[in-house]
């Protein structure tokens, strides 16, 4: 599949291959948390540079990622061979994964699901994906459904070069709804309200994590 790369991916790419420490180390906890005990066969849904490599058990898992910015991939394929994770890219789009049904034990998803193009097809799909019992492990920010002035302007944003400069992220989603609505057999989350300055942390401060259960 040829995709057209663009300035504003080859930037994001270029952006995040430099890191971010403090941005690692507010959700360092809580990504321990949610990872600890996984292995078998694991996707990843928008990976990046492989931030979540570090959270993972190298030994223990498959890991399969699906990453549709190929800026990212040099980046990725870099870090997994540095980390010792055993990592293969499909080429495909989270709204239509290229595996059959019931071939992995977890999908991941940290900080994706703002941006994928259709929310609701891509849940479906990560449902038909996942063997019985899997689980779907996430970790994402999502609308505030308590302060109106900030939920006006998640939903405003997207519609500013905000879009350019975000890959595409639309912070009022309701991704929690999204979750209890795809058909899984249990959800649990927890919702809190993220650390940190400025005005993109205050558009995007309400998150949650948690697991849903094929």
């Amino acid at each position: 599949m040829q995709r057209k790369v663009n300035y504003f991916k080859k930037r994001l790419a270029r952006f995040q291959s430099k890191g971010n420490d403090k941005n690692f180390e507010l959700n360092k906890k809580r990504k321990i948390e949610l990872f600890s005990g996984i292995e078998g066969t694991v996707l990843e849904i928008g990976p990046g540079i492989g931030t979540n490599f570090a959270f993972l058990n190298k030994k223990g898992i498959r890991w399969i990622g699906v990453e549709p910015n190929p800026a990212m991939h040099p980046y990725l394929l870099e870090s997994a061979k540095k980390q010792g994770v055993s990592a293969s890219l499909l080429d495909c789009y989270s709204e239509a994964i290229c595996l059959p049904d019931s071939q992995v034990d977890f999908v991941i998803c940290t900080k994706v699901l703002c941006s994928v193009s259709n929310l609701d097809i891509s849940m479906k799909e990560i449902k038909r994906v996942l063997k019985p019992g899997g689980r779907f492990l996430f970790l994402e920010h999502v609308v505030d459904n308590h302060n109106f002035l900030r939920r006006a302007v998640q939903k405003i944003v997207p519609y500013t070069p905000w879009k350019y400069y975000s890959d595409g992220c639309e912070p009022g989603r309701d991704i929690a709804a999204s979750i209890k609505n795809a058909g899984f057999s249990s959800v649990s989350f927890i919702q809190y309200m993220q650390e940190g300055k400025g005005l993109i942390h205050a558009i995007k401060k309400p998150h949650i994590y948690g697991s849903a259960i094929k």
